[in-house]
C-alpha cells in the first residue's frame, strides 16, 4: 500500500475522479511509492511577487522518478475548432497546459533548495480520464498517449506509472531516480509537519494584563473594610497584600492623611517608593532606612556598627533611636501602613506607634505572611482583633501556586485565579560546572527563542553572596549575572532575602536542594513565589 499524503481524503474534496484515483493508488501502489494529493506551492513569479501552484496527484518513486497527474472526470471532450476542452458540457482548463505548468513549476520550487540545487531527477507529468477510454494513440502534439491514464487502465496503476515515467526517462536520456534520501527531503518539502507554540515573551504579557485585573479586583475588600482604623491582613504569597498596602497608603492620602508606608526588605521599600514619588503625603521607607535617615536629621545617628554589635543594633538600638528622633523632629504621621509585617519584632511596633499624631487611636494597617518569615523568631501582631485573611493567589499562574502550595503551612486553604500557565521546569546538577552550563543554555532559550528580555528574568539564590558559586560563574553565552537591574546582556541575580515582597515574570530559582528540611524550605516557599508566570528550578543534586 503506498504512502498517501494527506493519509485520508479530505472531506472538501467534490471530484468524483479524484476520489476514485485516490482509492485506487492508495490500494495498488507497493510501499515503494509516495503519493501527494492536491499539494499547493508558490513560486517566484518573474515579472515579481509571487504565483501560485498546485497538482491533482504527484506520484513519486525512489528510483523511477516523479509524475505530475492532472485529473479531469466525466465525459471529456475537446473541440479544435474552439480549442477548448469540455467535461461533459462545462467548459474545462486544457489537462495539458495544467500539467506541464505544474510540472515545470514544482521544478523551480526543487531548483531553489540546496539539497536539489543540480541534482538531475526524472520529473514527467501526465493526465488522467478515469471515467472515459481514449482509443488515439495521440490527442494533439503535446498529448501523447504515454502520459494519459484511462478508465480501462485503472485496474494496473504501476504499469501504466511505469511506462509514462519510462516514457520522460527516454526523453530526458539522463535516467535518474530520487533515492530514498530524494523520498524524504521531498516530503519534508512539501509536506512538512510543524507546531507553533506560544512564545512565553507573549504569554507574559497577555497574562500579565489578567493577574494585573485580578489584583486590582482585591481593592474592593478596602472598601468593605474602610471604617476600620487599625486591622490586620494575613494572606499566602501573591495575594495582593502589597498592593492593597499601597492602595490603602493612597486612598489615606486622598483624605489628606499624612501616611507612612513602611516594609522590612529594602529593595521592596525602593520600588514601592519609585512608584508613590509624586505623593507627597505618603512617605516610603524600610524599617532600618527610616530609622537611621530620621536619626541622621536629629544628629542623633553616627553609622558607625561596632564590630559583633549589628544584630543588636538593628534589632534594639535602631528602634528606640526612631522614637527620639521623631520626638526631636516632632515627625509625625497620621496613619501607617506596614508590609512584610511577619518580620517586624515587637519593640518595633512600639515605635512605630511612637509616630502617630494619636499613638492609640491612629490608623494602623498590617499586612503580613507568616509563611515568608525570613529573619525573626514569631512575634505577635500587635492588634487585639482578628486578621483577615486573604486566600486568594492573585499573582502567580496556577502551575506556580501549586508548585508552592505544598510550602505553604496554615489551616486556610488557599487557590489560584491566575491563568494556567506553564509547567514549572526543574532541572537538576551536580557541580558548578553544570550549573554553568544549565543556566547559560536556560537564558539563551528564554531570550533568544522564547522572546524575553533580560529585565524580564530574576535569578534568586537563597545562599549569601559569599557562599554562593553563581558570582563566580562568569560569562554565561552572550550574558553576565549582576547584582543590578542591568542592560541588555546582563541579567539581575540576587539572594531571595532581598528579593522577597518583589516579583518577576521568571525567576530562575538556582542552588536550592528540593530535599532541604523543613526549616529551609521557608526559602523555597518564597522564592518561588516571586515567579508570576514561569518558573525554573534549578536544584542541586547531594553526593
Amino acid at each position: 500500500m503506498a504512502k498517501m499524503i494527506p493519509d485520508r481524503l479530505r472531506n472538501d474534496v467534490k471530484s468524483q475522479a479524484e476520489k476514485k484515483l485516490y482509492q485506487l493508488f492508495s490500494e495498488q501502489l507497493s510501499a515503494d511509492y509516495l503519493v501527494f494529493h492536491q499539494i499547493p506551492w508558490q513560486t517566484k513569479n518573474t515579472l515579481g511577487g509571487a504565483k501560485d501552484g498546485e497538482t491533482d496527484f504527484l506520484i513519486v518513486h525512489p528510483e523511477l522518478g516523479i509524475l505530475v497527474v492532472e485529473v479531469k472526470g466525466g465525459n471529456i471532450r475537446y473541440s479544435g475548432i474552439e480549442a477548448q476542452w469540455y467535461s461533459g458540457e462545462f467548459l474545462i482548463k486544457d489537462p495539458f497546459q495544467q500539467a506541464t505548468e505544474s510540472k515545470y513549476s514544482l521544478l523551480g520550487i526543487l531548483r531553489e533548495q540546496p539539497y536539489w540545487y543540480q541534482r538531475w531527477i526524472t520529473i514527467g507529468h501526465a493526465v488522467a480520464f478515469p471515467d472515459v477510454v481514449v482509443t488515439q494513440a495521440r490527442l494533439r502534439p503535446d498529448s501523447p498517449r504515454d502520459i494519459i491514464l484511462d478508465k480501462s487502465q485503472l485496474g494496473n496503476l504501476t504499469g501504466w506509472i511505469e511506462h509514462a515515467l519510462e516514457y520522460w526517462r527516454g526523453k530526458d536520456n539522463q535516467p535518474a531516480g530520487l533515492g530514498i534520501n530524494g523520498l524524504k527531503e521531498l516530503e519534508k518539502l512539501l509536506s512538512p509537519s510543524f507546531t507553533f507554540k506560544p512564545l512565553l515573551g507573549v504569554e507574559v504579557i497577555d497574562e500579565t494584563e489578567e493577574l494585573k485585573k485580578l489584583t486590582q479586583s482585591q481593592f474592593s475588600l478596602l472598601d468593605k473594610l474602610g471604617r476600620y482604623r487599625r486591622l490586620a491582613l494575613s494572606g499566602c504569597a501573591g495575594s495582593g497584600k502589597t498592593m492593597l498596602a499601597v492602595e490603602k497608603a493612597r486612598r489615606l492620602s486622598q483624605q489628606n492623611f499624612k501616611v507612612l508606608l513602611t516594609c522590612f526588605n529594602k529593595n521592596l521599600a525602593a520600588y514601592l517608593k519609585e512608584g508613590l514619588k509624586e505623593d507627597k503625603n505618603i512617605h516610603v521607607a524600610h524599617f532600618h532606612g527610616l530609622c537611621t535617615d530620621l536619626g541622621r536629621k536629629a544628629g542623633i545617628w553616627s553609622g558607625r556598627i561596632e564590630e559583633g554589635e549589628k544584630a543588636e543594633v538593628f534589632n534594639d538600638y535602631l528602634p528606640e533611636l526612631l522614637t527620639s528622633a521623631a520626638d526631636k523632629l516632632a515627625w509625625r504621621v497620621d496613619a501607617v501602613i506596614v508590609d512584610e509585617g511577619q518580620d517586624f519584632r515587637e519593640n518595633w511596633w512600639l515605635s512605630l506607634q511612637c509616630l502617630m499624631n494619636d499613638p492609640d487611636n491612629g490608623i494602623l494597617y498590617i499586612f503580613y505572611d507568616d509563611n515568608q518569615k525570613l529573619y525573626q523568631e514569631g512575634h505577635d501582631i500587635p492588634l487585639q482583633s482578628a486578621p483577615i485573611s486573604l486566600f486568594e493567589n492573585c499573582r502567580n499562574t496556577k502551575k506556580i501556586h501549586n508548585f508552592i502550595k505544598p510550602y505553604y503551612k496554615s489551616d486556610q486553604v488557599i487557590t489560584a485565579k491566575g491563568p494556567e500557565g506553564r509547567a514549572v521546569e526543574i532541572h537538576d546538577y551536580a557541580n558548578s560546572s553544570e550549573l554553568k552550563q544549565l543556566l547559560r543554555k536556560q537564558l539563551h532559550h528564554l531570550i533568544n527563542e522564547e522572546g524575553l528580555y533580560p529585565e524580564d528574568i530574576v535569578v534568586l539564590t537563597p545562599n549569601a553572596p559569599e557562599k554562593s558559586a553563581l558570582w563566580g560563574l562568569g560569562q554565561l553565552g552572550n550574558f553576565r549575572l549582576v547584582d543590578f537591574w542591568g542592560g541588555s546582556s546582563e541579567i539581575f541575580c540576587t539572594t531571595i532575602n532581598q528579593f522577597k515582597g518583589l516579583e518577576s515574570p521568571v525567576v530562575i530559582l538556582a542552588e536550592v536542594d528540593l530535599n532541604e528540611s523543613e526549616s529551609s524550605q521557608t526559602r523555597l516557599y518564597v522564592g518561588a513565589s516571586r515567579a508570576r508566570n514561569h518558573l525554573i528550578v534549578l536544584n542541586q543534586k547531594q553526593s
